[in-house]
């Protein structure tokens, strides 16, 4: 069995976020089936962080795809096309498998707008592929209501690296700064963070205790993610008050490496956060003070997803109905 996977998201430049956690699935398939795996690499990207298997570049733009695409799976022999976004090619040689991250422009909260083409091409693509991924119970209900045959849509949650051994807490305690990660999109509610945060400084110094300073990490200030371990070993906590996500991947980095956690009271959050996660309201700038200025539960060891097994099944299930 050949799977492509379409690893699309690596034209947008080194792998964050959605990116990042595909190319942790692939680096999971890889330690089991290396020689089923064949990676779409989009032209001009680095495929450096790509585990050792075979590669091909394939086209990027929406219409080139749709045309060359089926061109290079079936020239290839692929038996199932395992796409890291939902846009799959409307016909193709194999099954494809789409995966949704999240629909915003089914939530005003987001504070997205969407165009008519880009909500048209996400419907076709979708009902087009065999089966779609959702890494949410959240996410897949959103998008069963958009998709004629919900049967199709699989919850399958993202992954993220283990944490290495050496980036365990300081026996000092955590004396870095507390910590955003993300873009600054309307949903990642950046504003209201930086207000609570500043509010949270005010009523410390009143009480004369100090807190620790607020760092965004994200397009404008870059982190490698070799130095992100080190920086959520240190941190005093992860901040994820998105006021809308698909999944959240911040709240689950913080899991795996222990780190304190305050996040948003939204549904895709309470099905991944730990137990010791302070939960809030992301619209609510006194609440979020008052988790900054209060002492943050221990954070405990959390089991880490993965995600090959469930991939592996899916293809199987699909190759199998092809013949």
């Amino acid at each position: 069995m050949i799977v492509a996977f379409d690893a699309v998201c690596l034209a947008d430049g080194a792998p964050t976020g959605v990116a990042r956690a595909f190319v942790t699935g692939l680096r999971e398939y890889a330690e089991e089936w290396p020689d089923d795996m064949l990676v779409l690499v989009p032209e001009g990207s680095d495929p450096s962080e790509l585990p050792n298997v075979a590669i091909r570049t394939a086209p990027t733009g929406a219409w080139r795809r749709q045309r060359a695409l089926p061109r290079l799976l079936a020239e290839t022999r692929a038996d199932v096309l395992h796409s890291a976004v939902a846009a799959v090619p409307l016909r193709a040689p194999c099954p494809t498998i789409a995966t949704v991250h999240d629909l915003p422009w089914l939530h005003p909260e987001s504070g997205e707008r969407s165009t008519w083409w880009r909500r048209f091409a996400t419907r076709r693509a979708l009902a087009a592929a065999a089966v779609i991924i959702a890494p949410s119970q959240f996410t897949r209900d959103a998008a069963a209501r958009i998709v004629k045959d919900p049967g199709k849509l699989v919850v399958v949650p993202h992954s993220t690296p283990a944490p290495p051994e050496n980036a365990a807490p300081s026996p000092s305690g955590r004396n870095g700064p507390f910590v955003v990660f993300g873009d600054d999109r309307p949903r990642k509610n950046h504003a209201r963070i930086r207000a609570a945060h500043a509010l949270a400084i005010e009523r410390a110094t009143a009480r004369g205790e100090d807190l620790p300073p607020l760092r965004f990490v994200g397009p404008r200030d870059w982190l490698p993610e070799c130095d992100k371990p080190a920086l959520l070993a240190d941190c005093r906590g992860v901040i994820a008050c998105s006021l809308y996500e698909g999944f959240g991947l911040p709240v689950l980095e913080a899991a795996m490496h222990e780190a304190p956690l305050i996040c948003s009271d939204i549904p895709p959050h309470r099905e991944i956060a730990p137990p010791h996660a302070v939960f809030v309201d992301p619209t609510d700038v006194a609440a979020m003070a008052a988790a900054f200025g209060a002492e943050l539960p221990q954070a405990t060891p959390a089991e880490r997803p993965r995600i090959a097994a469930t991939w592996r099944s899916l293809h199987a299930s699909l190759a199998a109905g092809s013949q």
